[in-house]
């Protein structure tokens, strides 16, 4: 059996909820859109790219072996003194893929697609908030 939780206060005591606050107010219908900025791997401090890659690897959008890639390009001592200061990742990508070219070796192919997954990663940062 069930019973009204209204039943048990006394009717001199109950007070029905009422709404007598008004609505929310609307954002404003001029505002402009915002552009969020994301990732910028031409500009990324050791910080911002562990963080992204440990977010992309737990949500399963990147491979774990893309990822420790993208960190080993992080020289050691940075990781210990210079976790905020901004380093071209791009770059060295490009210089650890133009090593194993004149190489010859076939991980050149491998960063280059690196390489162009990094454009895909940070064309997908970018989002845009926009209010209707």
């Amino acid at each position: 059996m069930q019973i009204s939780i209204y039943s048990a206060v006394p009717a001199s005591q109950l007070k029905p909820p009422s709404r007598t606050e008004g609505a929310r107010a609307m954002p404003d219908a001029e505002a402009k859109p915002t552009l969020r900025r994301g990732i910028d791997f031409s500009h990324v401090t050791p910080r911002q790219l562990l963080a992204y890659v440990d977010e992309q690897e737990a949500s399963g959008a990147l491979d774990p072996l893309d990822g420790s890639s993208l960190l080993f390009q992080v020289p050691s001592g940075d990781w210990e003194g210079a976790l905020d200061i901004p380093f071209n990742l791009r770059d060295r990508l490009d210089g650890t893929m133009a090593f194993y070219k004149d190489r010859g070796d076939p991980l050149a192919v491998w960063y280059a697609g690196l390489i162009n997954r990094l454009d895909a990663m940070e064309a997908q940062s970018l989002g845009v908030d926009v209010f209707a």
